[in-house]
């Protein structure tokens, strides 16, 4: 295969939509998003459940409507429109999809982070990031082989207009709620992180300027959380070593949201894709969405090192674990749901702002399988993987052997490039 193949005129804008998706991203991380984390789609689908999961899904920690997803969705829906893009289509195994971004974010989950955010891990220092990238390859690969062998999913029709604006009016539907929540005038059924909080290991919840929130009734006295009855629920040590919750440290709503709608626009007109890269290479010897790939981790390097964010090595990076093998692992159950869904989590958020009803429903299997992970306690943690973490992972990877045996078939008229879209 000739290079003039191999490498088309797009990779240049995807490398270009690459390195301004991961220079903001880490320039976002300055702004107040959790370290490595400027931007992670399953980390802030997460979020952004647990405002409706609340404590009842043990989310507590991380209940926040994240702006930049709302932003993505709503600047591919503008990008769209003003190009004339924005088709209402889906029907091709819509509820398949939905179970695959299930899938998806419980794996992520067990990593610490989307296929997006393990370059830009990797891109702030964060070695062990290598690994889940590693099984991430893997499991594209793995992908790849399953697209070449006959795995089809079908193909998407038109749909009636209706169904294309149910992604662009979720959207809406968040941001009326995301600005309730930052004007104080939250609906009392949902839960929020609040902004710059911290938590001590005995669960005690101290604001940012120092008051104990939770328990209820509890008063701060010598640098220890005492409790209503007058026992101390957090000493003086612990509170000092209380550690931010994720969903409470946040960039400034309108920069997050400004962020977002940019990177929606860029997102919808490149195409980027944090997996697509990595399956054309191995399945079509085609290279231009890995410039993407290859622009993300460069951005978010030169940001980092600018910004002084940069931090080599394995211990203590910002949410993140140091198990190797569960973060290969975790990563090639993710790699692979996402093959088979068609694209990235980014590419299904932006997709559903684009009219496409079957990305709509990955993007609500996230969202449900975030709620799942972390009611029943599998999400890993700095500390490591959660207990019943690798039992999930092999029921994961059963269910998606099983969806790839089962939508496997014959069709001699469409490549497998063409089964890959």
């Amino acid at each position: 295969m000739s290079g003039s193949r191999a490498i088309g005129p797009s990779a240049w804008l995807l490398g270009g939509a690459g390195l301004a998706i991961g220079a903001v991203a880490a320039w976002l991380v300055g702004q107040g998003n959790p370290g490595n984390m400027g931007l992670c789609i399953a980390c802030f689908l997460r979020d952004t459940a647990g405002f409706f999961g609340g404590a009842g899904f043990k989310m507590g920690a991380v209940a926040y409507v994240r702006p930049e997803i709302v932003g993505l969705i709503l600047g591919s829906t503008a990008s769209a429109l003003a190009f004339r893009e924005f088709r209402a289509r889906g029907g091709s195994a819509t509820i398949l999809r939905f179970v695959l971004g299930f899938i998806f974010m419980t794996a992520a989950l067990v990593f610490l982070g989307c296929t997006v955010r393990a370059w830009l891990r990797l891109g702030g220092g964060d070695l062990n990031a290598a690994f889940g990238i590693a099984g991430l390859v893997a499991g594209v690969a793995l992908g790849a082989k399953l697209l070449g062998s006959g795995f089809n999913m079908g193909r998407s029709g038109r749909l009636p207009a209706a169904a294309g604006w149910l992604g662009p009016a979720l959207g809406v539907a968040l941001l009326a709620l995301a600005v309730m929540a930052a004007a104080g005038a939250k609906p009392a059924a949902f839960t929020l992180t609040p902004a710059g909080a911290r938590a001590t290991a005995e669960k005690a919840v101290i604001s940012a300027e120092g008051e104990p929130l939770k328990p209820e009734g509890a008063t701060m006295a010598d640098g220890a959380v005492v409790g209503a009855d007058g026992a101390v629920v957090s000493g003086a040590e612990s509170v000092a070593a209380a550690k931010p919750m994720p969903g409470g440290k946040r960039a400034p709503f309108a920069i997050a949201l400004a962020a977002g709608l940019a990177l929606g626009v860029v997102a919808q007109r490149s195409r980027f894709c944090s997996v697509g890269g990595i399956r054309d290479a191995i399945l079509v010897r085609r290279f231009d969405l890995l410039f993407g790939v290859l622009g993300l981790l460069a951005g978010s390097l030169a940001v980092n090192l600018v910004l002084g964010q940069f931090r080599l090595g394995f211990a203590d990076q910002p949410i993140a674990h140091t198990d190797a093998l569960g973060n290969l692992a975790a990563m090639a159950v993710a790699g692979l749901a996402a093959v088979l869904l068609g694209g990235c989590p980014f590419r299904q958020v932006v997709m559903s702002g684009e009219g496409d009803a079957d990305a709509f429903a990955a993007v609500l299997g996230m969202g449900a399988g975030a709620l799942f992970a972390h009611r029943l306690q599998f999400a890993s943690s700095s500390a490591g993987l959660a207990p019943s973490a690798w039992p999930v992972l092999g029921v994961m990877t059963a269910l998606l052997i099983g969806i790839a045996l089962w939508k496997r078939e014959s069709l001699p008229e469409t490549t497998a490039a063409e089964r890959a879209a």
